[in-house]
């Protein structure tokens, strides 16, 4: 039964290293039924999981896999990469701590916590604006930085748009090249930002047109409900020589 199951283990890492994430799941679940007591199945499921998107199903896996053994680096690492993803950055941290309280030399411990660690202060990845040379800088160069993002998480208007994966792309554009914003002005949705970001700085940089369709109502643009994609807090293929 045991070998059986190695069998499967082998056929879903091969898969897994394909990029055939579905057939990987499909062979390590194999496994756990024919032995559902080794924790390397789990642990390897679970980074099939948080490799197809699946964060939530990946932390089961890797919670199922500390269960049965405690003293399973990797279990750390799964449990901390999937609350990573799921954007639980506290829990995330507590996970990969834990696991180097036990295992203080591990590398994949010490790089999941430090990515996640780095999202959670930046969570939108938006780079702060380098210092602005004297004479002929743009103006409009310090509404993009980390507290215009705060300002747009706080409005209630705008605070949905942070969600949408193409507007995030649209204001991480801003911020290396404000001279783009002409460009985006159609984008109702870019007006209204700027509204309150000219709002939150003091300036009034509004032109006769802007003020003339100041009475018009928003526009509704819809939040895309497509997942951003899923951060991998480490490679996932780098498995342990007892989860190959």
């Amino acid at each position: 039964m045991s070998g059986t199951a190695e069998e499967f283990k082998a056929q879903g890492n091969a898969a897994l290293g394909a990029g055939r994430i579905s057939e990987a799941i499909e062979h390590y679940s194999a496994a756990i039924r024919t032995d559902g007591a080794n924790h390397v199945y789990y642990s390897n499921r679970s980074a099939a999981y948080l490799k197809q998107g699946n964060a939530a199903k990946a932390l089961e896996d890797a919670d199922s896999c500390l269960g049965l053994n405690p003293g399973f680096a990797k279990g750390y690492s799964r449990r901390g990469a999937a609350l990573h993803a799921l954007k639980r950055y506290n829990d995330s941290v507590s996970a990969f701590e834990e696991g180097l309280l036990q295992f203080p030399s591990d590398a994949g411990l010490t790089a999941g916590l430090t990515s996640v660690k780095k999202e959670k202060e930046n969570p939108y990845g938006i780079n702060r604006p380098s210092a602005a040379p004297s004479g002929g800088s743009n103006p409009m160069a310090g509404l993009f930085g980390p507290d215009m993002m705060a300002k747009l998480a706080l409005d209630p208007k705008t605070r949905p748009y942070l969600n949408d994966p193409e507007f995030m792309t649209k204001i991480q554009t801003l911020q290396r090249d404000p001279n783009q914003l002409t460009t985006m002005l159609g984008d109702p949705r870019i007006m209204e930002v700027f509204q309150v970001m000219i709002g939150a700085s003091g300036m009034d940089m509004r032109s006769s047109e802007d003020m003339d369709t100041e009475d018009e109502p928003p526009v509704a643009t819809p939040v895309p409900t497509k997942k951003e994609p899923e951060p991998e807090p480490e490679p996932e293929e780098d498995m342990t020589p007892e989860e190959k």
